[in-house]
């Protein structure tokens, strides 16, 4: 008998994807950034100007639709920051970004940071995978061998959940909501500061603190215990964003 957590029942909300589209219909974005596009399943649910990061595309179905224009980067997020600028890509700022890339702290933590600085404040910031119903789908390696012991087969959500307690510590300025989108969760963040440079200052620090090679129950079981979930259904219509984040 596995003795992996199980906390699927807190996350029977809407199915992620449809959670973004009912997003880009509701708030309708001109500016769309996605880190982490993989098979394209949810670039195509953008019909606005639209940017992909991706080390490694495996596109398979049509991501382009009725896009005025669509710019896709094979390469990592941190090489795409490092030698390429958003807001001038698209001649604004990104009203609407994605991130799912690498399903490790760190790099969500940088991909945040650097997206931010290209936002304005009543954008949208989502970020996958930190709500993982098993302790096991959260080791640092695809490949670690506590994964047989998953009850949840196949799911590998890394550590990118630590996100969540380290911007309420650093950023309290966020307006950050958790929802319980299936399968594993889908964080809201608006409010943002694109001139604010707390996570970049104490990046190093964070990291060191929060960035472990081996998982700690103990820490995963306490993030379960006092994280605020927000039912996804409650904001479908976006009632409790306020209006003053809205486009």
């Amino acid at each position: 008998m596995s003795d992996d957590a199980n906390h699927i029942d807190r996350v029977q909300g809407t199915l992620y994807t449809d959670f973004i589209e009912n997003l880009h219909r509701n708030l309708q974005p001109n500016t769309y950034l996605e880190v982490g596009t993989l098979n394209g399943g949810t670039l195509k649910l953008s019909s606005c100007s639209s940017i992909a990061v991706d080390p490694q595309f495996q596109i398979s179905t049509d991501v382009l639709g009725t896009k005025p224009s669509c710019f896709f980067f094979q390469e990592p997020s941190d090489t795409f920051f490092r030698s390429h600028s958003p807001s001038k890509i698209f001649g604004r700022e990104i009203d609407l970004a994605f991130l799912d890339g690498m399903h490790l702290f760190e790099y969500l933590l940088r991909d945040f940071a650097n997206t931010e600085k290209h936002c304005r404040k009543n954008s949208v910031v989502l970020l996958h995978d930190c709500l993982p119903p098993g302790f096991y789908m959260t080791v640092r390696s695809w490949a670690e061998a506590d994964r047989e012991s998953s009850s949840f087969p196949g799911w590998w959500a890394g550590d990118v959940w630590k996100i969540v307690p380290v911007l309420k510590k650093y950023r309290p300025d966020l307006s950050i909501t958790v929802t319980d989108c299936q399968p594993t969760g889908l964080v809201v963040i608006t409010n943002l500061d694109p001139t604010n440079r707390v996570l970049d200052e104490q990046y190093q620090d964070i990291v060191a603190q929060h960035s472990k090679p081996v998982i700690d129950r103990k820490e995963y079981d306490a993030y379960w215990e006092t994280v605020v979930i927000t039912p996804s259904t409650a904001i479908s219509k976006f009632d409790q964003l306020s209006t003053r984040y809205w486009f």
